[in-house]
């Protein structure tokens, strides 16, 4: 790859500074200053270095982000802010797209990914990967409510939802793991059982959890083990 390529993808600026920057000496490769623009480098075994950094020669990325609640859950929309601004811009040069969505006004894990083989892999409704919601609630759920989330409620719209796992937590709260993502599932299910949801957050995902970005905003790069888990 042309080592402005390399650097203007991964957000060191526009060609144009990137080509500056390159010009002023402030890159070396393996240990050497560059000034070629053009140049060709081995993303795998080449070492570039920015006034004094390394860059991240990474073309794959798989993250796992702790979304605050406010953010929409994509890549750009014209009336709210997107998780996409939270994150590092050259997430967006490098196509990092959402797996899958969070609802604006919930937090939790939400996974990141630019293969998009491995992402439709995970909302792909025939892998049946679990993921497990914290609710808090107003109200009260019925036991026939309960029940009916447990065998597959039927919501009044005509939306069927598969059968659930509701773990009862506290009189107002409860743990819902569900494998599917329809459109603002959870809060539907709870208010079809009686309650009306105050606080939702996704903690799991499949084997992936919140560990290591208990912090809302927090970010990192999921593990080999994380990746190839989906793929099994």
């Amino acid at each position: 790859m042309r080592l402005d390529k390399l650097l203007a993808n991964k957000a060191y600026g526009s060609r144009k500074e990137v080509h500056q920057i390159i010009k002023d000496k402030r890159v070396t490769i393996n240990g050497e200053i560059c000034t070629k623009k053009d140049i060709h480098v081995n993303i795998d075994t080449d070492i570039i270095v920015v006034d004094g950094q390394v860059v991240n020669t990474t073309q794959q990325y798989y993250i796992k982000f702790h979304k605050p609640k406010g953010y929409v859950t994509a890549v750009e929309d014209a009336n709210h802010p997107v998780v996409m601004d939270l994150l590092p811009p050259e997430y967006l040069k490098m196509g990092v797209v959402p797996v899958g969505r969070l609802d604006k006004d919930t937090e939790g894990l939400l996974l990141l990914t630019n293969d998009g083989v491995w992402g439709h892999s995970i909302i792909n409704g025939n892998k049946h990967v679990p993921k497990v919601y914290y609710v808090e609630f107003e109200g009260e759920l019925s036991e026939e409510g309960i029940n009916r989330i447990k065998e597959g409620i039927l919501l009044g719209d005509g939306t069927h939802c598969k059968p659930a796992i509701i773990e009862p937590l506290t009189v107002h709260s409860v743990n819902i793991t569900i494998e599917e993502g329809k459109y603002h599932q959870v809060k539907r299910m709870i208010g079809a059982a009686g309650g009306s949801v105050t606080y939702l957050k996704r903690l799991t995902i499949g084997h992936v959890d919140l560990s290591g970005i208990e912090d809302i905003g927090s970010v990192m790069d999921l593990t080999i083990d994380d990746i190839e888990g989906f793929k099994k």
